[in-house]
């Protein structure tokens, strides 16, 4: 799925979730930055270790405080674990590329 269904889907999720304006606002926000910083325009993109490097990064940037750094951490997991469902562009089992899955196992791509 492109960026813009991502970012739908998010606040879609979010709504039914019944979360604030402000933090639907926010999460969304966040989640948009970590796309167009790891430069994902499709769900098929995007690997966990791009998460982890994102906060990382987020971590040690001195303008950010600790609530943004937790917030960004909480979005980024909403959107894993919810949005983007195993099936639904990314596989959450752990793997941090296609080619890392079990040895013996075709994988065909598109």
């Amino acid at each position: 799925m492109r960026r813009e269904l991502i970012l739908s889907n998010l606040r879609i999720e979010l709504r039914r979730k019944q979360a604030s304006y402000l933090s639907e606002k926010r999460a969304v926000s966040l989640v948009n930055d970590f796309l167009h910083n790891m430069s994902i325009v499709h769900s098929s993109q995007i690997r966990t270790w791009q998460k982890d490097y994102f906060l990382t990064e987020m971590e040690r940037n001195s303008d950010r405080t600790k609530d943004d750094f937790l917030q960004a951490k909480s979005a980024l997991t909403f959107l894993f674990n919810i949005v983007l469902k195993k099936g639904r562009g990314i596989d959450v089992n752990g793997y941090d590329d296609e080619n890392n899955g079990d040895p013996g196992v075709l994988k065909i791509t598109g």
